[in-house]
């Protein structure tokens, strides 16, 4: 888990970096349209000029709305986690743990040690349990790749405009 959360955390650096990098693509593109419109024939409101404003406008669009869509994708693997670590602590313990456990366990990685001492000393039907859970983690991190992959295709696009 300490892995698969480290590499989640350089894929989402990596994230905000092309992410800050296609703003600042579409936004050179926007100054580039103002300074189209200085040429003989692209002038405001020419076919050309609303080409380049749609396309640019399109662009920012695809950009928020999968900044969005990773956004929400992000929050829903933080929750499904956060509530992995609850049902460890609540199966170790035999009780519900505050907020600030929870968070606490989260940060240090103290979680996964908790599932540790309960493979120790729980019984196999448990185990069974928590490997579907780490299972369903993992189709959970296979979609953000996948998304990531979306993005990133969605960033060549508006390279290529350039």
């Amino acid at each position: 888990m300490k892995d698969i959360k480290q590499r989640m955390g350089k894929d989402v650096d990596e994230v905000k970096k092309t992410a800050h990098f296609i703003k600042t693509k579409v936004e050179e593109l926007d100054k580039e349209n103002l300074a189209n419109r200085q040429k003989p024939g692209c002038g405001k409101g020419s076919a050309v000029d609303r080409s380049r404003t749609a396309t640019t406008i399109s662009l920012k669009k695809k950009l928020k709305d999968k900044m969005a869509e990773f956004q929400n994708l992000r929050e829903a693997i933080h929750e499904e986690y956060r509530e992995v670590v609850e049902r460890r602590v609540f199966t170790v313990t035999g009780t519900r743990a505050d907020e600030e456990t929870i968070d606490r366990l989260i940060e240090t990685g103290d979680s996964e040690q908790i599932f540790e001492n309960a493979i120790q000393e729980q019984g196999r039907g448990q185990i069974m349990d928590t490997l579907a859970e780490i299972q369903e983690r993992h189709e959970a991190v296979r979609d953000v790749e996948r998304k990531l992959l979306d993005l990133q295709q969605v960033f060549r696009l508006g390279k290529q405009l350039n």
